[in-house]
């Protein structure tokens, strides 16, 4: 629902995101299947392999308030040269923010957002290789983690729809967006004046900042943008603490989106957030060895982290 919203002036962060999941839990049915095949005058899924040099020509009307769709970065990665990959993240860190320009083909004032995919098991592997930190700033792994028991559920759901006599189609999805967004006609929702939510967002952004998921200051802006569609969604004009409650649903998984990197990171959130506790009781929290704990507190004390 952002797309529908006018930020405030200096805003341009919008709520794309990177789903990461275990390879076959979901993600193209989900993407592609359902959320693109049911609103299809707002998504667009793009070709697995597209360049920095087609998406440049393709103008500002083809990306101007659409939500574009590509199921799995990998493929979409392999084969090109370091330059090309590079070409292509840049062009998307760039249009994110509204503006991409190259020679004679420029694109200005855009609005748009996108929504890859990726199996879990590959973005641990090529995050560093493939993906810059700048591009997963705008873009911000949504980790969700698909249990032993999640799989069995799964497999008995697909067991049933296999055994329906009619063929099973996905869901239809519907999200309530215009047919066609003027920047002018843009809802505005506003922001209350409480100390209490402006306190519990800054601690949320502060921790994907230790996480290395989002810098703080723009965690703190996709927070607020998450918020406002959320309103808008639900037909509100004015942001409430339940809105604060629902992305306290969502915000665990962006923190396990960079578990592997994690140790390091989760012991010094630990460690900020919890300044009353002991020792004892944080290596308890964190579930780390006493050897681990120490040898990463005397690396923080040493960056006067901590």
């Amino acid at each position: 629902m952002s797309i529908n919203l006018k930020l405030p002036p200096g805003v341009r962060k919008h709520n794309s995101c990177l789903l990461v999941a275990p390879r076959g839990s979901g993600k193209s049915e989900l993407l592609e299947r359902i959320l693109a095949k049911s609103n299809p005058e707002h998504f667009t899924v793009l070709p697995a392999k597209i360049f920095e040099s087609e998406l440049v020509t393709k103008g500002r009307e083809f990306f101007h308030n659409k939500i574009f769709i590509i199921d799995d970065l990998i493929p979409t990665f392999e084969g090109m040269s370091t330059k090309q990959r590079q070409q292509l993240v840049n062009f998307w860190t760039k249009l994110l923010e509204g503006n991409y320009a190259r020679d004679r083909n420029a694109l200005s004032n855009v609005t748009t957002l996108v929504l890859f995919g990726l199996a879990s098991e590959q973005l641990d592997k090529f995050r560093d290789e493939l993906m810059s930190a700048t591009f997963l700033d705008r873009v911000p792994p949504f980790k969700h983690n698909v249990t032993r028991q999640m799989k069995r559920e799964i497999l008995q759901f697909r067991a049933k729809r296999q055994q329906e006599k009619s063929p099973p189609q996905p869901p239809i999805i519907k999200l309530p967006l215009p047919e066609k967004i003027e920047d002018d006609k843009k809802a505005e929702v506003a922001f209350p004046d409480s100390k209490e939510i402006e306190d519990r967002i800054a601690e949320y952004a502060l921790e994907l900042d230790d996480y290395q998921v989002q810098s703080c200051a723009r965690a703190q802006d996709y927070i607020k943008t998450f918020m406002r569609a959320n309103a808008l969604l639900n037909g509100r004009k004015k942001v409430m603490m339940s809105d604060l409650l629902l992305y306290d649903l969502v915000h665990p998984l962006f923190l396990n989106s960079m578990g592997e990197l994690g140790t390091e990171n989760r012991l010094l959130s630990l460690i900020k957030k919890n300044p009353d506790k002991s020792d004892k009781e944080i290596i308890k929290i964190s579930g780390h060895s006493k050897g681990t704990f120490y040898k990463y507190k005397k690396i923080f004390q040493r960056k006067d982290l901590i």
